[in-house]
Order: structure tokens, then sequence, then C-alpha cells
């Protein structure tokens, strides 16, 4: 037996798919010939990068990849693209343009015939199963050309996995999409080999748990309770197999544009959530359980990936740093001639020398779990951090210069609408740092706590966001079954942007201005610390500080209390120059020029310094 397994748009050309290249790997073990075919780059070969990357990236959420393919599958069942247009893609972003509206369809004029290409260039005879992976904006593609493959041959099972599968979404693909076989409710690692090889010896296949069938529909239809097995030892799984990936970016002309990265993982789930799940995260589903692998494994991985590869760009995919690392896998990157650059998503409750030991390890990317600025509200989504810590990391890692990418969220059920005055405030005080990626309403996600137990957060009328309507012209119950992301209201009737606007005004003006200003620490070695501020509330565009005044605000380049200041300054300033009450005036000074802020009853110094400064770590 062979297998085929598929990569459709909209996923992203510069990495390789983690899933497939891992599927593909333990199906080698099992003695099981499998290809991969990164259709991906066809389509984007056919509409050039730019606006492949632009549906990719800008039109994930409102669903604009899904109802490109989704036109060519169910054609005038669906609403027309007037109504799209103006319910679904004005709604989300007012700013859209007709050019833009006419790129989308020009877009849509090359599915059938990209569709017509796939179909074609694939000797379909070959293969005894076909396996799809779907994820983002992948689905209606993969079903799109799940279709065509069984009608010219329907003895070939078409197999469907990926996050868009997990729980009852991906029984509901299988209840009402014929042209789908087997749909992998969880990690298909060891489940996709066992399957396979049943394929292969052309027997009634038993289908273990967490593989959705023909065969066990009824009985999971009725009760699907029962959670997918998760794998156990990250250690036991093979490498990644990329090969594919690597040859498609070799052969396409696009080669030249696209600077490839590694697709890595070193843990799956969440310790955070397994505890504390945030009330909005919907990640993971029934897998938040945490697994890690140990340090040697990870680095070995690494090593063997970066030299067969001869990349040394990595993304992880992981969904929370595994703490243990920092002292264990960060060092031996650090030390290692490897020279990686690789991206992590992190909790913000991380010191100083945490942050140094993931930049000397090569970090050079951060997706930040910021979300407010507001510590009453991060306490109420359990989010595990504090406002002074949200803005202490932003501070470290925008120092670092490099990539920042964290959301902005209002509108949480349950919140203080008098926090949004302060916030707004607090806003122009922060515009020398990396700007929010994303400004939002928090969404109702599945799997999340917001999602499961609505009525315990004060939400009502839960509903498929309204571009499912856009992709899945079925039943209600069934685009209820599908959908991942929900509309929402409040039971108790608010109106978030009443209140938030000021908050999303600043967020928003912040972003325009991002890159163009500082305030920047310059610690001479005169003694003389000096403070250049270009931001639009500066109140003077340099600050000199010397003395115990230099030495305060370098203290409190980590956020501290008072009686952490007034202690230091005790032992820095064995004169006495500086008594308690000048303390507080001098704190205060720098508070009303916004170069200090007092939150969380921490003071926190805003100014960035150079990473590389030895002052700014002395204390």
């Amino acid at each position: 037996m062979r297998m085929l397994l598929v990569n459709m748009p909209f996923a992203n050309l510069r990495w390789p798919s983690l899933a497939l290249g891992l599927l593909k790997a333990e199906l080698r073990c099992a003695g099981i010939g499998c290809d991969v075919a990164y259709f991906n780059f066809d389509f984007a070969e056919r509409v050039g990068l730019e606006l492949y990357h632009w549906i990719a990236d800008s039109f994930a959420f409102v669903l604009g990849g899904e109802r490109l393919f989704a036109r060519e599958l169910f054609g005038r069942q669906l609403p027309d693209d007037d109504r799209y247009w103006r319910d679904v893609l004005l709604a989300a972003d007012p700013r859209l343009t007709d050019d833009e509206r006419r790129d989308l369809l020009r877009v849509a004029a090359e599915v059938r015939p990209f569709l017509d290409d796939c179909t074609a260039a694939v000797d379909w005879s070959r293969y005894a199963a076909v396996g799809f992976t779907a994820s983002f904006q992948q689905t209606l593609a993969a079903l799109c050309l799940a279709q065509r493959i069984k009608r010219i041959r329907p003895e070939i099972k078409v197999l469907l996995g990926g996050a868009a599968c997990q729980g009852p979404m991906g029984l509901a693909l299988l209840q009402n999409f014929p042209q789908l076989d087997y749909v992998f409710l969880g990690d298909a690692d060891a489940l996709l080999p066992s399957v396979a090889a049943q394929l292969a010896q052309g027997k009634t296949v038993r289908l273990p748990p967490g593989v959705a069938g023909r065969e066990n529909i009824a009985a999971l239809a009725h009760d699907l309770a029962d959670s997918p097995p998760l794998v156990a030892d990250l250690d036991e799984i093979p490498y990644p197999n990329f090969d594919d990936y690597f040859a498609r970016l070799e052969r396409s002309p696009l080669r030249t544009h696209i600077e490839p990265m590694l697709f890595f993982e070193t843990s799956r789930g969440c310790w955070w959530g397994q505890k504390h799940q945030c009330a909005f995260c919907g990640l993971n589903g029934a897998q938040l359980c945490f697994r890690s692998k140990s340090p040697a494994r990870a680095f070995a991985e690494l090593e063997f990936l970066a030299t067969r590869y001869k990349v040394r760009k990595v993304n992880t995919a992981d969904n929370i740093l595994d703490m243990r690392y920092l002292d264990t896998l960060m060092p031996q990157l650090a030390n290692s001639r490897l020279e990686l650059e690789f991206v992590y998503e992190l909790k913000t409750n991380l010191d100083r020398r945490q942050v140094e030991q993931l930049l000397r390890a090569g970090l050079r990317a951060a997706q930040l779990g910021v979300e407010t600025f507001s510590t009453a509200i991060l306490r109420q989504i359990r989010k595990g951090a504090t406002a002074a810590q949200n803005i202490q990391a932003l501070k470290w890692f925008s120092a670092a210069g490099i990539e920042v990418k964290w959301n902005l969220l209002y509108g949480f059920p349950g919140e203080d609408p008098q926090q949004y005055a302060a916030l707004a405030e607090l806003l122009p005080a922060l515009y020398h740092l990396a700007a929010p990626t994303a400004i939002g309403r928090v969404r109702v996600d599945r799997f999340s706590p917001y999602f499961c137990n609505p009525e315990q957060y004060g939400i009502v009328n839960v509903r498929p966001h309204r571009a499912f309507r856009f992709v899945y012209p079925l039943a209600e119950h069934v685009v209820q079954q599908l959908a991942y992301y929900f509309e929402y209201d409040y039971d108790d009737g608010r109106d978030p942007l009443v209140y938030a606007a000021p908050l999303i005004a600043a967020a928003e003006a912040w972003q325009q201005l991002a890159g163009r200003a500082v305030l920047h620490g310059l610690d001479r070695s005169d003694g003389v610390l000096l403070l250049t501020d270009t931001r639009p509330s500066a109140e003077q565009f340099q600050w000199r500080l010397t003395g115990t005044e230099r030495a305060v605000y370098l203290f409190c380049d980590t956020a501290r209390s008072w009686d952490n200041i007034c202690r230091f300054v005790g032992q820095y300033d064995t004169q006495q120059q500086i008594h308690p009450p000048q303390l507080k005036r001098l704190l205060d000074r720098w508070i009303a020029g916004r170069i200090m802020a007092h939150i969380d009853d921490r003071y926190l110094a805003l100014a960035t310094f150079d990473w590389q400064s030895q002052v700014a770590r002395s204390y």
C-alpha cells in the first residue's frame, strides 16, 4: 500500500506541515510508503504570493479562504457574494476597498482550474488512501479535492484530520460529507498507521478510539464522551520528515521569495491551562493535558532537522513554553553551534534573567499572551499574570529588537467598564513598545470555558460566527457542530464599544505610530542616565538622572514595590540624601512625566535599554 498526504491552501508557505511530516515518519516506521503533496504551493503560484498571503493572514477569522472553496463545492446553495462582502467582510473591516473585492473575485476564479490541475497532476491509481490535514482555512479545499478523487477513484479511502476535526466538528464533517471515509478526532500519530495497515490488508477496518468512520458513526453520534487517546511520551515519536516540502519549495518559481523555516514542537497541551484554563481559550480541546519532550530529545531533534535541511529559522508549534527548558534546553542551545533563530509563545510572568536566557538561546520572535493591561480583568479570565508583568515583558522583548506579537482584547464578560478609562490613559505611555498585532472583542471559541459554561460568565445566545453560514449551507444544528468561532450576547445587555471606544482609539493610534516613537535610556560612562522621549505624550525630550535617582530608575527596570525601593535606597544611599517623602515625590514626578508607571502597587520604569547594557542588568 502507498498513501498520499495532502496539504491544501491556505497553509503557510514558509514552513512544512508538522502534522504531515510526523505522519509520514510514522507511516514509514510501519512499513507503509507515503508521499506528501504540497498543493498550497500550486495555488500560490496561480494567484501570486501577495494575494495568497493576504487571504491566509487577513481573512482567517472570517473564513475568507474557506469561502473561496465553498463557492466551488456548494455553488448557488450559498448566500451570494454581495451579502458575504457586506455582512461578513465589511462588518469585520470597514476599510476594505472595491479593489480588494475585485482581488478576492480574481482569486475565486482560479479555484476550479486549480482543482482541475491537482486532479490531473496525480496518478491516483498508485494510492489506496489519501489523507488531508485541516487546520487553518483548509477544510473546504480538502473537501473539494476529496470529492473529485471519489468521482474518478471511488475505491480510494479519504481520511481527514487536524484541528478542524476535533470532537463534534470531526463527527459532523463525516456525517455531512460522503467523500470522507475516516476522520481523526485527535492525535493521529499512532492511529493512522493502524488504520492504514488494515486498509492495506483489504480487510474490514476495526477502528481504534479517536477515529470516526462509517463503521462507528452511529455509536459516536450517540455518545462522543470518550476523548481520543493522547500521545503520552513525545520522546517516542519519530523525527518529522520534511523532504517533500523542501523538494517542492526547490521546484517552485516562488522559492526566491520564500525564506523557509522548520516547524517544530517541544510540547503538546498547556501546563497552565491544565491547572487554570484561560476563560476564553479553546486551544487543544480535549487534549489540554501537557506533555513535553526531554531536553536531550528536543535538542537532538532540532540538531537533526537543522543539519538535514540546512535551515536555521524555527517556528515552534507549542502553545506554551515548558519552563524547565529555561535551565536545560535553552543553555544547551546557547552553547551549541547551531545558531538557531526560533519563535515561541510565552506567558508574560518571566523575570529578566529568563528573558535573557531565551534571547541567548536564539529567540528572535515572541507571541506574548498579553490580552489586556488590567490585573482585575486578567484575574477574571485566569491568565496567571498581572498588568505589571505584561508591560514589563512587552518592554524587555521590545528592547531586544525581536519581533513581538500580541493581541489587545476587550469586552470580557463580567469586566468592570470603569477599568477602561485608566487603560485608555495608560496606552500612550507605551507607544514606544511593540504595538498590538490585533485589536478586537474577545471571542467565544469551542472548548473554551466561555463556550462550555456560558451562563457562569454572563454569556447568552451563543451562535456560530456569521461567516460559517456563508461557508456551510446546512441546517443550523449542523453548522453549530462544525463551527469553532462563535458570536454571543451579554446577559446584562452591555455594549463594550460604548466604554472601550477610547481604548480602541488609543490602540489604533499606537499601531499607526509603531516604530516611530522612543523612550530610550542610555547609561553613560560618566554616571549620567540619559532618557530620550519622542512619544506624542512626552513632557520633555530628555531626562538626565544621576546618583541615587539614576540608581532608583535602573532598579525599577523590574517592577518594584514601595518597600523594595525604600530598602534599595537605604542600602545604596548610605548618606541618606533622599528620604522617603523625597523619594515619593521623585516617583510621582516620573509617573506624571510618563517615564514610569505605577500599576498593581508596583513602580515600573518604562524606558527601554540596549539589551547588552550591563548597567541595566546590575540591579
